[in-house]
């Protein structure tokens, strides 16, 4: 029997996890000696599941070793539609990590490709009040966070371009070996998207004090009345503008990340600083639909206004050359040209400015901002408080966000989403 944790912090936290974890890791012959928590992210980080990792002691062919797992921990909500919309994004994560991208992953080999960049998952439970996942620790392989309060730039954006790129392509391949040639139908998990009454509520509350708090941040700045009233034209479909969003065009699309902003992805550097390898991470949000929900969420959550607009055209190159090179290895036909993968992304910027309303506040964010997720017991008290940290973090001294709303706001003009 292995040692109690020092640190007992997670009831899901197990001697028999941790052990399976080690089987699928090291072999059968490494056995458990003891383990410890050790929680290395800041509030901040992480929203739809806790994030901690246990350092591990192990026998293997009679010597000792250690080793570091990160472990993914659902959260136990006390809002009934909370809880229930982050299970299924647990559920979600669990499946894309044990299944789906394994699968996708010997479709690569399979065609002589490199592997899409994820972790390595070496334990999933998801029964319910027990969810966790037990992970590689990618620290170890040198990969880190970007300071999510940056704006990404071109070295970093080009990565994780090319990384969907290669996701998006891979998908496509991994469906032609389906019997449905449609993984949404081997995979239902990929199609949730708030069915209940009480999600859809509580989103639509969630969603109605964010585009609040925006337009009050634009009414204090001249000139921009007419992004204030379409902010308040936008907020009774503001949430089925984005279910449609999810949803395939025409039959068509690729497996997305769908939660592709600065903290879901890690970069390893070379000696010089120079970012040369990025993995995905956080993979609950994944689902089928069109290539530019992915592009439009990460170019309108994780960039500052400038190196958006300058960098865009050599962005797009970058994830289309990606994405059509794993096709041609199989003689794949591509399904869209880079002038159609511009009218897709351009058809979907709607979505860019609602992610950007929601999620440059959270990448913004300082620790006093963060809400303690796990005391909600009101989304509508909760979400009125968010408004108001929006409006605070507007008034900031050369605020970031008022900044990010200004560049996206002139954007969306300019393309002739606002008129």
């Amino acid at each position: 029997m292995a040692e109690e944790a020092v640190i007992p912090s997670y009831s899901q936290v197990t001697d028999e996890k941790i052990q399976a974890a080690l089987t699928a890791d090291k072999g059968p012959g490494a056995k458990l000696v003891s383990w410890q928590v050790k929680d290395f992210t800041k509030k901040g980080d992480n929203y739809a599941c806790i994030v901690t990792s246990v350092i591990v002691q192990y026998t293997l062919e009679g010597a000792q070793h250690e080793t570091t797992y990160v472990a993914k921990i659902g959260r136990d909500m006390q809002v009934a539609s909370l809880k229930t919309m982050f299970r299924q994004m647990f559920v979600r994560e669990g499946k894309c990590l044990g299944e789906i991208l394994p699968r996708i992953n010997e479709v690569m080999r399979k065609i002589g490709r490199r592997e899409i960049s994820v972790a390595k998952c070496f334990h999933c439970c998801l029964d319910e009040g027990k969810e966790i996942l037990l992970m590689e620790d990618l620290r170890a392989r040198s990969f880190r966070m970007f300071d999510r309060q940056r704006g990404m730039d071109a070295a970093h954006a080009t990565l994780v371009l090319q990384e969907l790129g290669r996701l998006h392509a891979a998908s496509i391949l991994l469906d032609k070996t389906l019997p449905s040639h449609d993984f949404t139908k081997t995979w239902t998990c990929l199609t949730d998207d708030w069915t209940t009454d009480d999600e859809n509520k509580m989103f639509k509350t969630m969603t109605d004090h964010q585009l609040d708090g925006a337009a009050m941040i634009m009414k204090k700045i001249p000139n921009y009345e007419r992004v204030v009233r379409w902010i308040e034209g936008i907020k009774e479909t503001a949430v089925d503008i984005m279910k449609q969003s999810f949803r395939s065009e025409d039959g068509e699309g690729v497996l997305l990340h769908g939660d592709c902003w600065n903290n879901n992805v890690l970069f390893r550097y070379d000696e010089a600083g120079v970012p040369v390898e990025v993995m995905l991470v956080d993979l609950q949000a994944m689902r089928k639909a069109s290539p530019a929900v992915d592009l439009n969420y990460f170019l309108y959550s994780s960039f500052n206004g400038p190196d958006r607009i300058q960098n865009k055209e050599m962005f797009l190159k970058a994830y289309y050359d990606s994405f059509t090179s794993v096709l041609k290895t199989e003689d794949v036909s591509v399904p869209f040209t880079p002038e159609e993968l511009q009218q897709k992304l351009q058809d979907h910027m709607i979505y860019g400015a609602l992610v950007s309303m929601f999620l440059v506040p959270m990448v913004l964010s300082e620790a006093e901002d963060v809400p303690d997720l796990d005391s909600i017991t009101d989304m509508d008290k909760f979400s009125e408080g968010q408004k108001d940290v929006l409006i605070k973090m507007s008034e900031r001294n050369d605020s970031l966000l008022k900044l990010r709303f200004l560049d996206m706001f002139d954007e969306m003009i300019e393309a002739g989403i606002i008129s």
